[in-house]
């Protein structure tokens, strides 16, 4: 501390998206942190099962021009808002992602808030077969384009780039996680490992990692308390091959040529039945494996292992199945099977018994 500075009281952190997953975790580690005295849950829906003494909720869209005001006497903001699922409607998603981030951003400026944590993604790297391995946070930032979850991660990157340096007041912190995982976890990505194939590029093996969902809000609740400007990597420890992948979430794979990967996922995702766009191949194709030693030279270590995170995932998804779009329960999927069955086999033998048929 400076010579003449006050010392600081307990922070207000205010929370964007505070009813997600993260988001919620997020509370439950602030809840215990002495240098946090009050957390402004933000989100467009009013969360239940939120408990904190800490914890003030209000109504509030990213988007809104009067966010300032809402931001007034926040010391912290902590951005969790934002599209992960890629959608059709690519507007309403860059009005979120896009547009959204950056009026937190100016909001927190004109708001007087001294730091903001903004959780960004390792998929801003991109996946390429000359990847640096590990990835460090010295790595382009160069996402693969027609992924629109991704573009939008690394735009607002480079924007930040451009803005962070005309508001020295304010330190800004990136964090990168790789892919999420863990109890609760439900987006795109664990309905594609919902399949009853996983699909996979012919030739192609990369190796993956996991950071367990506490893991984040862990790393996420330490950036609140310690000032850290620049960008992080979140992610457990080393990482797992491709066949310890496949062998944990116990489906089948299913190779098909690179070129029959794009035309299909381009095709389904064209007709609304894909998950993503065509440009999520590349990340099941080259290694985008992150290193997490900068982070974790501040102080902050992962407790889960990417096995650790990956198992209790599989373990919370194993009784369903996801076809495109649609996920049901492995048990009714069964039972409709089996109905579908019996009632062919009658049909079939009513065929045979009757006169036409002899």
């Amino acid at each position: 501390m400076a010579d003449g500075d006050a010392p600081r009281g307990p922070a207000t952190v205010a929370v964007t998206g505070v009813g997600g997953l993260i988001g919620r975790r997020l509370v439950a580690e602030l809840d215990g942190q002495d240098g946090v005295g009050r957390i402004l849950g933000l989100d467009v829906r009013t969360p239940e099962g939120l408990a904190s003494t800490k914890l003030d909720l209000r109504h509030a869209d990213v988007r809104e021009p009067d966010l300032a005001d809402v931001l007034a006497g926040v010391d912290v903001v902590v951005h969790l808002a934002f599209q992960l699922d890629p959608i059709a409607d690519e507007a309403l998603m860059r009005a979120i992602n896009i547009d959204g981030t950056r009026n937190v951003f100016e909001a927190a400026a004109a708001a007087g808030v001294r730091k903001v944590v903004y959780v960004s993604s390792g998929v801003v790297y991109g996946a390429h077969p000359d990847n640096d391995f590990p990835l460090t946070e010295d790595s382009p930032v160069r996402a693969n384009p027609d992924f629109n979850y991704a573009e939008h991660k690394a735009e607002i990157e480079q924007w930040l780039a451009g803005w962070t340096p005309s508001h020295p007041e304010l330190t800004v912190t990136i964090l990168r996680p790789s892919i999420v995982a863990g109890p609760g976890v439900q987006n795109f990505i664990t309905r594609l490992m919902e399949q009853p194939r996983f699909t996979a590029v012919r030739g192609h093996r990369p190796p993956m990692q996991f950071a367990h969902v506490d893991d984040v809000a862990s790393a996420l609740a330490h950036a609140v308390v310690e000032d850290l400007p620049g960008a992080y990597n979140v992610t457990s420890e080393g990482w797992l091959s491709f066949d310890e992948v496949t062998a944990i979430g116990g489906a089948k794979v299913a190779w098909v040529p690179e070129e029959l990967a794009f035309s299909m996922a381009e095709r389904m995702w064209r007709m609304g039945l894909g998950e993503s766009p065509p440009g999520f191949v590349h990340y099941v194709m080259h290694p985008w494996v992150l290193s997490v030693d900068k982070l974790t030279a501040t102080g902050w270590r992962p407790k889960h292992s990417n096995r650790d995170a990956l198992v209790e995932l599989v373990e919370e998804h194993r009784d369903y199945v996801s076809l495109g779009r649609m996920r049901a329960e492995r048990s009714k999927v069964r039972a409709v099977l089996a109905g579908v069955g019996a009632l062919l086999a009658a049909i079939v033998w009513r065929a045979r018994r009757s006169p036409e048929a002899r």
